[in-house]
């Protein structure tokens, strides 16, 4: 007599364990979402292929913002749009549009946005600031130093980099591929490493944190500077994609860093993170706003619908909640 026992789920079931994948909800919109554009574009495949490579740099910033939420209430980075406009600005100057130094250029981007994520802590744990006005205020100097440095001018990149940055494979954006690599590496850092079980720690309760053994600042410290580190490098590739650095070119990234890390299953509470919702997430943003584009309609209607897509699909994964509530 077989001991085998056979389970068949019901459709009920299945839909229930679908839904239970928070990080799932921003694939399924980007499905519907392109099913749209199929319906109103004549070049589907194209404007997807446009959406992801903005896309990219969303998931760049929404990587660094991501390690910020873990840590907890309260933290989130709000230098991020500066300090892309000073490590793109600073980067560019060094590069000096000569393809020979592109990678001093690159490494002057990623330095200044460690700066800044260094800062930002230092403020935190020594003026003794709430992280998201520590942040705000940070990014004020980060912006004044970004104009007496640089006087808002456009800063072009070398041609090398600006070939590079806009290479297609097959329709799908080398950038993209090699922001998926990094987004793997995250994934790893967040789940097989002691700093990432240890922001997931903190994030959940950082006084039991601390008791377990965990260096709760030197991790922080570590979890800005990264915030810093990714939105430099978005500096250097915006920069490089777009055909220059300009002191506004990371205006857009300060909601969307955030929006794509809820959006993607992230617990806006902290401890609990998604690194492959922010893949989805962020390509479903920018295919809304094609789609909106397509459609005819002007920037305050495509905030409005772009606002009530993200929070009905907060409300429908249900991972909008804060602990405790």
């Amino acid at each position: 007599m077989s001991d085998t026992t056979v389970t068949n789920k019901t459709p009920g079931e299945y839909l229930k364990a679908f839904i239970s994948i928070r990080w799932a909800w921003s694939y399924t919109g980007v499905v519907i979402v392109f099913l749209l554009v199929a319906m109103v574009s004549q070049s589907p495949v194209q404007t997807l292929a446009a959406s992801i490579s903005f896309a990219s740099f969303f998931v760049l910033v929404g990587l660094g913002q991501m390690l910020v939420i873990t840590n907890g209430p309260g933290n989130i980075d709000l230098s991020i749009p500066y300090t892309i406009a000073l490590a793109g600005s600073f980067a560019m100057k060094v590069m000096g549009g000569m393809d020979s130094g592109i990678f001093m250029g690159i490494l002057a981007g990623i330095a200044a946005g460690s700066a800044v994520g260094a800062f930002n802590f230092l403020l935190i744990r020594f003026a003794l600031i709430p992280p998201m006005i520590a942040t705000l205020a940070s990014s004020f100097i980060v912006r004044t130093l970004a104009i007496v440095f640089f006087r808002g001018m456009l800063i072009k990149p070398p041609r090398g980099l600006e070939i590079f940055v806009n290479i297609k494979i097959l329709q799908i954006p080398i950038l993209f591929l090699l922001v998926i690599l990094l987004s793997i590496l995250v994934h790893l850092l967040l789940n097989r490493t002691a700093y990432g079980r240890g922001i997931q720690a903190i994030g959940q309760n950082t006084k039991a944190a601390w008791l377990a053994g965990v260096k709760v600042n030197y991790r922080k410290l570590i979890t800005y500077t990264l915030s810093g580190v990714f939105a430099g490098i978005t500096g250097v590739l915006l920069a490089a994609f777009s055909g220059g650095a300009t002191l506004g070119m990371g205006d857009e990234y300060l909601l969307n860093s955030i929006a794509v890390v809820v959006l993607g299953g992230t617990s806006i509470a902290g401890g609990d993170s998604n690194v492959q919702g922010i893949i989805g997430a962020s390509v479903l943003l920018y295919l809304i706003v094609n789609l909106l584009n397509i459609i005819g309609f002007g920037a305050s209607l495509r905030y409005i619908v772009t606002g009530v897509v993200i929070v009905g699909i907060i409300l429908a994964a249900g991972h909008g909640k804060v602990k405790g509530a």
